[in-house]
């Protein structure tokens, strides 16, 4: 556009010179026309009438002449006049309808329009200067931006559609048209881009496809904003269970399609606001929730994402798992009746080889006693698989007893690694406890949380290298105690995250080596911990070995300081989390 306003000025130079040079004729021409005049009527006098005659008929054609250059020149600064506003015309709404941006041969920004600073975000000072490649989302690697710098150093014009990065991280879509200025060699001098804005239609048209593609899924899908939590997107299985109508989602709030919900909204928002507030932290991409609705079941997992318009939503999936857990309770059923009629009988078993090991009913050969190990040994693992799965029934059917009561970590943990290392020397594996902690006072079932924290120990234990070390620690997360649990083994590839907590899950180890183990440990404590309000999980690097942590709550009833120390300065480390 600056290189329009410039032909505008040089035409508007170029007609003051011509003006000039025209007046300055016609004051030669009057001049000549005067002493003419006097030439004449000497002539006259002198001279016969057929010369007088030729004269004046020259000087007619002069005036003539004269008058018709004036005229002359007074239609072409009309015509200028109206191209000049043609071309205001034609600039003015370019400017107002287009994102118009000038590059050198070197693709830095020397001349941007408004339009273009105001829909990117930007001020002039923060582009000018600057390569245009900046906005592209893949930078000076984006594929649209390279193909346009070969069309232009080729000096073709490159139409076609683009897609820029405005200054809050949000898209812009646009169709834009390159045009290149060459020198007399034929090299690129500097290129004018004008680009449409077609973010509102590229917007309608992708909504459009999402919604086609989600609007018929069996899996209930529910998208909010999360500032308000206002509905923005419920696709027909969703509308079909909250019992909402289309026409009317605009109305409603994520917390509208929960049935069962309290009374009061402020409740509801504040159970809601905790359950994602690990999603806005950013400490999980994604979090997961059981939920009932009537007789059946389901599984919510929610994340964030980033809309096309810059708003962060939460998009809550919602799987209906009622087939699954009926299968798996009536799994469970049918091993719980069996694990009962299994404990009598292998209990006695164990207790009459117990009897032959102590040599009460006479001494055995070592062969003999070899095979007699072997067999306490495979008795003493088939009662524990028992009984855990014993333990998981109990707690899937809320039997299982929980008395609290309250209990300081640092010695408990010591205790457990204690009565564990036993376990440990067998493999080879060195159990290392250290805390900072003089006191951590929780209220807890001893007896569960022990369960726990020798499942832990035995799964690093096994997992570690021969000769290795499990280093076990006990620090303060906020307002709860964090044990860790270390090891040096394989690691756990992120896929199989969700599947360590799964029933009868048996990992495939990374290093290929098979470990026994009832593929119920894990979920046994999951229930554990999360019955004491409390938090278990882990993060492992393939090839450098897991982490495990228990969060329980600190029971500041019990003590308000550990040791000499405020809880509020007793913080986990670095290296322990």
């Amino acid at each position: 556009m600056g290189q329009m306003a410039n032909k505008g000025k040089l035409q508007r130079g170029k007609l003051v010179c011509l003006r000039n040079a025209m007046i300055g004729i016609a004051v030669i021409a009057l001049i000549r026309l005067a002493l003419f005049t006097d030439a004449t009527s000497r002539l006259l006098s002198g001279l016969n009438f057929a010369n007088a005659t030729l004269y004046l008929l020259l000087v007619g054609i002069l005036a003539v002449a004269v008058y018709r250059r004036d005229q002359l020149i007074k239609l072409q600064k009309e015509i200028v006049a109206r191209k000049e506003e043609e071309i205001e015309l034609i600039y003015a709404a370019l400017n107002q309808h287009a994102l118009v941006s000038l590059t050198d041969r070197d693709g830095r920004i020397t001349s941007l329009n408004d339009k273009f600073t105001e829909r990117l975000g930007y001020s002039s000072d923060e582009l000018v200067g600057k390569p245009i490649s900046m906005i592209y989302p893949g930078g000076e690697n984006d594929t649209v931006y390279n193909q346009t710098r070969e069309k232009l150093e080729a000096g073709e014009i490159w139409s076609g559609e683009n897609e820029e990065m405005a200054a809050d991280g949000s898209r812009v879509y646009s169709r834009g048209t390159f045009v290149p200025v060459m020198d007399d060699h034929g090299k690129l001098v500097r290129s004018v881009g004008i680009r449409t804005d077609n973010t509102d239609f590229h917007r309608a048209q992708h909504a459009r496809s999402l919604k086609a593609l989600f609007d018929h899924l069996q899996d209930e899908v529910y998208v909010c904003d999360t500032a308000s939590l206002q509905m923005v997107y419920a696709n027909c299985a969703a509308l079909r269970s909250s019992g909402w109508e289309a026409r009317e989602l605009t109305q409603k709030t994520i917390l509208d399609a929960d049935p069962d919900r309290s009374a009061d909204p402020k409740v509801n928002e504040k159970i809601f606001r905790a359950h994602v507030a690990p999603l806005v932290t950013g400490e999980e991409e994604v979090v997961t929730i059981d939920v009932q609705r009537g007789e059946g079941h389901g599984e919510v997992s929610t994340r964030i994402i980033r809309g096309d318009d810059g708003r962060n939503l939460f998009v809550s999936v919602l799987r209906d798992s009622t087939k699954r857990k009926e299968i798996e309770l009536a799994k469970m059923q049918s091993i719980s009746i069996v694990s009962h009629e299994l404990r009598t009988p292998l209990t006695s078993i164990k207790g009459s080889l117990r009897l032959l090991e102590s040599g009460a009913l006479g001494a055995f050969d070592q062969k003999a006693q070899s095979v007699l190990d072997i067999a306490a040994r495979n008795t003493d693992r088939l009662l524990l698989v028992i009984d855990d799965i014993l333990d998981l029934e109990k707690i899937r059917a809320g039997k299982m007893e929980f008395t609290k009561s309250p209990i300081d970590l640092v010695t408990f943990v010591a205790e457990a690694v204690e009565m564990n290392r036993g376990y440990g020397d067998e493999l080879n594996v060195n159990f290392d406890f250290h805390t900072d902690l003089e006191a951590a006072p929780t209220r807890a079932a001893p007896e569960r949380i022990m369960q726990v924290i020798a499942n832990l120990l035995s799964n690093a234990a096994k997992y570690s290298p021969t000769n290795g070390t499990v280093r076990i620690g006990l620090c303060q997360d906020g307002r709860f105690w964090r044990i860790f649990i270390s090891d040096n083994g394989p690691g756990i590839p992120e896929e199989m995250r969700d599947a360590v907590f799964e029933t009868f899950s048996q990992l495939k180890s990374a290093d290929g080596v098979t470990r026994k183990g009832t593929g119920l440990g894990m979920t046994i404590s999951q229930k554990i911990v999360e019955a004491h309000k409390g938090e278990i999980g882990f993060d492992s690097e393939l090839g450098k070995g897991s982490t495990f942590f228990v969060k329980l709550p600190i029971d500041e009833a019990s003590n308000e300081d550990v040791g000499d120390k405020p809880l509020a300065e007793v913080t986990c480390q670095s290296n322990a989390a």
